[in-house]
């Protein structure tokens, strides 16, 4: 092999290692871009739900603002004795974590 072959085939190797790195880091800030949208609270960083009754909006995880209509849905379930099942369906509605819409439910209940 010559000297060019071989440089063309480490310039080959690389560029593929670089074009790899680079989906990686594309990856990587698609879903730093969902995390901010998430915590700005974007609607369409939620998926939708099958189940969704109403609207979410999200300003931030201490101060979550429910569409009327499941806020009532929620406070219909929570006076049923139906906790569970109220944080079920928060997290079908927003996409919130388990603990997240625990601590919501926790918070209506406290009201």
């Amino acid at each position: 092999m010559e000297r060019s072959e071989i440089l063309a085939i480490i310039s080959l190797l690389v560029s593929i290692f670089l074009i790899l790195k680079l989906i990686g880091m594309q990856a990587r800030i698609n879903e730093l871009k969902y995390d901010v949208a998430r915590l700005e609270g974007l609607p369409e960083a939620y998926p939708l739900s099958k189940q969704a009754t109403a609207p979410v909006y999200v300003k931030s995880l201490d101060a979550l603002e429910l569409a009327p209509e499941l806020e009532q849905r929620l406070q219909f379930l929570l006076t049923g004795g139906k906790k569970i099942e109220a944080i079920k369906e928060l997290r079908e509605a927003t996409g919130l974590s388990l603990k997240a819409a625990k601590d919501c439910v926790d918070a209506m209940i406290n009201r």
